[in-house]
């Protein structure tokens, strides 16, 4: 089956191969760099994480990790970044992550004035803006994607993972464990693929998604429901689990579709008790980490016990499978973006006549 595969499947099922370039990256030729950034971060008073899309939820763990290091770090939007908070963070050290290095807003924050601020540019292509522009340079060394950032998403979170723990560590994680940890991805990937059409019952009612989680997991609710939007053009929410509770549980009834994130961790009972709970209101649950025992309204896609840190690499798995599958149930070329380019260049336009903004 694999020479019928398309450009979308092909990149989810490599992620393994390309994981293996990113840590070949990350304890060779990029080490030195690697190691220099986590010094800038150890010595920060303030650290800013921003990126847009697919690369701020990538960096989402990183902002957690950093914190419970003791250190005051936040993720801030690129866009928002720029328009409205830069002022805010001209004493930081900014983490600026890009899957291109060249999207228009990363580009317009490279240009503002800097004084002494020092820039950790984290990118998959070395030559581009912000790689040359940045004090210190992370090339991600990710196998590239087609359109849908895939291998570039999973290869960002390695990345960051690992900058996170030479901060915390203040020396190398150990690779053996490292490359334990890519091995059992590379069982989830297989897996996941295998069991494809298992998502059938669960995609069937064409409902909107709902992807809830809690500290590094949300980047996986965040990027899932970002994957539902582009591969099979749904509409799908993510946001914090604790939220859903205060009021958007009464969207939930027998059409209602939620993935609970309950990756191991302080909040992985909190997480369990919400699905169960909605599971009771009538809807229907599918939890996303270590299974537990399941019910009629609620099942589980099985993950092996990772530290709550390294969950997010392997929880969007399932989700990419599951936006994959429901693309083709409606039909829907596997990773054709419409509107979207892959890199965006323009702050106002998609570059289709007639949809650029009017000024104010």
């Amino acid at each position: 089956m694999q020479e019928n595969r398309s450009q979308l499947v092909s990149d989810i099922v490599a992620q393994p191969a390309s994981l293996s370039c990113v840590l070949d990256q990350q304890f060779g030729t990029g080490h030195s760099e690697l190691l220099r950034a986590a010094s800038v971060i150890r010595s920060a008073r303030r650290v800013l994480i921003t990126g847009i899309g697919a690369s701020m939820f990538a960096s989402i763990p990183l902002e957690y990790a950093l914190c419970a290091c003791g250190i005051d770090a936040v993720v801030v939007e690129a866009a928002e970044l720029l328009h409205y908070r830069h002022r805010a963070y001209r004493d930081a050290v900014a983490v600026v992550v890009s899957r291109s290095g060249e999207s228009i807003e990363i580009a317009k924050l490279l240009a503002m004035p800097r004084k002494q601020q020092l820039v950790i540019g984290v990118t998959n292509e070395p030559s581009s803006l912000l790689a040359r522009k940045a004090d210190v340079s992370l090339h991600v060394g990710s196998r590239s994607d087609g359109m849908v950032a895939i291998q570039t998403y999973t290869g960002t979170l390695m990345t960051l993972y690992l900058l996170a723990e030479m901060v915390r560590l203040s020396r190398d994680p150990a690779r053996n464990d490292i490359e334990r940890w890519r091995l059992s991805f590379l069982e989830v990937v297989t897996t996941s693929y295998e069991q494809l059409g298992s998502w059938d019952p669960f995609l069937e009612a064409g409902a909107p998604i709902y992807l809830l989680g809690r500290g590094p997991s949300y980047a996986s609710a965040m990027e899932g429901a970002l994957l539902f939007n582009e591969i099979a053009k749904i509409p799908a929410v993510g946001m914090p689990a604790a939220s859903f509770r205060h009021g958007p549980v009464e969207v939930v009834d027998d059409r209602f579709r939620g993935l609970i994130f309950a990756s191991p961790g302080c909040t992985r009972d909190l997480n369990i008790a919400l699905g169960r709970d909605l599971a009771r209101f009538g809807g229907w649950v599918r939890g996303i980490g270590p299974a537990q025992e399941s019910s009629p309204r609620m099942d589980w896609c099985d993950l092996p016990p990772v530290p709550e840190a390294l969950a997010p690499l392997f929880e969007i798995v399932p989700v990419q499978m599951a936006a994959l599958r429901m693309a083709q149930l409606r039909s829907i070329p596997e990773g054709s973006l419409r509107y979207a380019p892959q890199v965006t260049t323009d702050e106002a336009s998609f570059g289709i006549p007639g949809t650029r903004a009017s000024p104010e």
